[in-house]
């Protein structure tokens, strides 16, 4: 919306004009570079919004997003109190002389996401158990998990399953009760963890397209049906369901 907008002020100018309730503000360079910075950095942050959603969203890889955008950020600060705006094209078409304050806003982005994301950030080494277990020293992980990490880390086929399957599916096929008992359940706490909303945002849209002002008789049991097929990652065999039911002789 606010590219689209930048992209029409001088047609808004104008129409504003002739309506006569000018926009004195889009005659105003300073505000015009404040709008291009907006659409720029809301731009980056709608890109990492994106990285965000999606179903089976591990917590360790949505971390590892945030993380980015901080370094991000904190490059684009520097930038642009050097007057470098090549991360931000629609910001360099205004040509604005300083910049010192478009880059107090990138430090207040930085602290914000500091502020917001610092009870991850404290367990960031138990993440990177869970993410990188080939990765991280026996040295430095908690006592009990030492003996298996040093067992894990030293299996070559298993090190070779590591890079070719997803990390849900290593755990699910490799990392057994009966050999790496303690590993398995820290894998589990961190597989089950919700890391964003959107499998809630996503339910109550789907509530909102089976529940509406036409399905009047629509009982909250048979309600409650449709919703648990509807969220379900389980295929329904169709066929098998079939099969089971007597068709109507007349059809």
């Amino acid at each position: 919306m606010l590219a689209r907008f930048y992209t029409l002020r001088e047609e808004v100018k104008h129409f504003m004009e002739m309506k006569g309730k000018p926009v004195m503000e889009l005659s105003d360079g300073k505000f015009l570079s404040d709008l291009a910075f907006m659409v720029d950095i809301t731009k980056h942050l709608s890109e990492l919004n994106i990285k965000l959603q999606g179903p089976n969203q591990l917590v360790s890889s949505l971390l590892s997003n945030v993380k980015t955008f901080e370094v991000k950020l904190r490059l684009w600060q520097g930038q642009l109190e050097r007057g470098n705006t090549v991360h931000f094209p629609t910001l360099q078409e205004q040509k604005p002389d300083v910049m010192t304050e478009y880059a107090g806003e990138c430090a207040k982005l930085v602290q914000a996401f500091d502020e917001r994301f610092h009870d991850v950030k404290n367990i960031q080494r138990e993440l990177d158990m869970f993410a990188t277990p080939f990765n991280v020293h026996p040295s430095d992980v908690p006592d009990k998990f030492q003996m298996e990490i040093i067992k894990l880390q030293n299996n070559n086929e298993l090190k070779a399953k590591y890079n070719d399957l997803s990390l849900l599916d290593f755990y699910k096929l490799y990392v057994s009760a009966e050999d790496f008992p303690i590993l398995r359940r820290h894998a589990l706490k961190f597989a089950s963890l919700f890391g964003t909303t959107y499998d809630c945002e996503q339910f109550f849209s789907k509530l909102t397209l089976a529940k509406t002002l036409f399905r009047s008789r629509l009982t909250d049991p048979n309600l409650e049906n449709q919703l648990r097929v509807a969220s379900s990652s389980l295929p329904a065999d169709i066929r098998c369901l079939s099969k089971e039911k007597q068709f109507h002789p007349s059809h």
